[in-house]
């Protein structure tokens, strides 16, 4: 488990960091790209993101971005939007660990799968 720049000082948000953290790590095949306002997971490109969400009234949440082939529906979603034809940013807020379960884990694995195996080459 890897150390967010975003959540620095804020025990809640890198505890909810970690949580989602693990979940992706156990795919393999991850990396962790960190930087000052975010933290992407990166297979062969990046997949999904975690932030903290802007709003102060989310305060001791983060927000998570992934990216799916099609549109999800849920009330869990607080925002989505076709970034390219056929790829779909989803963005809820996460304020619970509880709130991290089977249906945010089959979400963050399609798009996993999504992006495919290998590291991308340069």
């Amino acid at each position: 488990v890897s150390q967010p720049v975003f959540s620095a000082g804020m025990p809640r948000e890198t505890a909810l960091f970690e949580r989602l953290e693990r979940i992706v790590l156990s795919f393999g095949d991850v990396s962790v790209k960190h930087d000052r306002t975010q933290t992407a997971f990166v297979r062969r490109v990046q997949f999904a993101w975690v932030s903290l969400p802007r709003r102060k009234s989310y305060a001791g949440a983060v927000m998570l971005s992934v990216g799916l082939p099609g549109r999800m529906e849920s009330p869990r979603i607080q925002f989505t939007a076709e970034v390219s034809p056929g790829r779909w940013m989803h963005h809820l807020i996460i304020r619970e660990e509880s709130e991290i379960d089977a249906e945010i884990k089959a979400w963050l694995e399609a798009a996993w799968a999504l992006v495919g195996p290998g590291r991308r080459t340069r």
